[in-house]
């Protein structure tokens, strides 16, 4: 009955948001709502308009089934992860419609990115979801701020390619769906399967080649759900668990660390696009395909790696 009522989960919520995304695509396209339209510039390497809601389908979706899935005694986490998310989302949201590919707006937008993380940090430490490295109020917040941060953004780096973002959460969830299983908690667990689910659905339209994007806010919104499940499997003050967490996100953290930091070097804006991301170099000698296989293989030994830090960690 366990696994059954788990797997019932995956199902509405893949077919939910398989509705929700594929209705969202056509409103977007119907009345020209926020959608991304090729411009001939470096990073525009779709030839017609595609819409930017795909994100909106599988957030709504992850959140209607949730809704419906939790216990009265996570209430508290439910209703800070909830609020967090929505909140990181809006500001995608908005990025999408408004500020994407404005480059007066940079300063602000980076000021409403660290805003919005670390108001959602603040309401998951008071719900007892946090990184407890150290002993100290400050230092707890600070760090559940930093990884929410660095989530949210790593997760938007990927979303370069059709599929590369999507499928390398989807791996990433995979880990964090036996650690739920092996460990007893059923909350993280659901949270795993159910986004999961959801994020399958948008999959089925972000497959190369693309018809919907997941934009700024389901990057965002991937990246914070990410950072909730390493927070909830965080052991406190263990520096294996925040290993075991950066090594099951796998890619986005490394590749987010190298990115700020050869930005920072080239005194660029870390909000400037290029084609000078690892997955542009391969698609220079490999197919979209080839790219992705590539991308979804290295993701996965560290998903292994890290999952096996946790099992170890724990005695599972």
């Amino acid at each position: 009955m366990f696994m059954i009522y788990q797997i019932s989960l995956l199902l509405v919520s893949f077919v939910l948001s398989l509705c929700l995304v594929f209705l969202f695509k056509k409103i977007s396209e119907k009345y020209n709502f926020a959608v991304d339209i090729s411009d001939g510039g470096v990073l525009k390497i779709h030839s017609k308009k595609i819409s930017l809601l795909g994100g909106a389908g599988f957030a709504l979706a992850f959140i209607i089934v949730l809704s419906f899935n939790y216990g009265y005694d996570n209430l508290n986490m439910f209703l800070a992860i909830l609020v967090g998310g929505i909140i990181i989302f809006l500001l995608g949201f908005y990025d999408d419609i408004k500020w994407k590919m404005d480059s007066k707006k940079q300063s602000l937008k980076f000021l409403f990115l660290i805003l919005c993380s670390f108001v959602p940090a603040i309401i998951l430490y008071y719900s007892s979801i946090s990184f407890n490295f150290l002993p100290f109020l400050p230092i707890t917040i600070i760090l559940t701020f930093l990884y929410i941060f660095g989530a949210i953004n790593s997760i938007n780096y990927q979303d370069g390619i059709d599929g590369l973002a999507g499928g390398l959460v989807l791996i990433s969830l995979i880990g964090f769906i036996i650690l739920g299983f092996l460990s007893g908690n059923i909350f993280a667990l659901n949270i795993a399967i159910i986004l999961c689910g959801a994020l399958l659905g948008f999959m089925i339209f972000n497959f190369p080649p693309a018809k919907i994007f997941m934009g700024d806010s389901g990057a965002y919104f991937l990246g914070f759900m990410l950072a909730v499940l390493a927070m909830i499997f965080c052991k406190p003050y263990n520096i294996f668990s925040i290993i075991g967490a950066i090594l099951i996100i796998g890619i986005p953290v490394f590749d987010g660390i190298y990115t700020n930091f050869r930005k920072i070097v080239c005194k660029q804006s870390l909000f400037s696009g290029d084609r000078l991301y690892y997955y542009d170099k391969l698609m220079q000698k490999y197919s979209i395909y080839k790219t992705l296989f590539i991308a979804y293989f290295v993701q996965a030994i560290f998903v292994i790696l890290g999952t096996m830090m946790y099992i170890k960690m724990y005695g599972l």
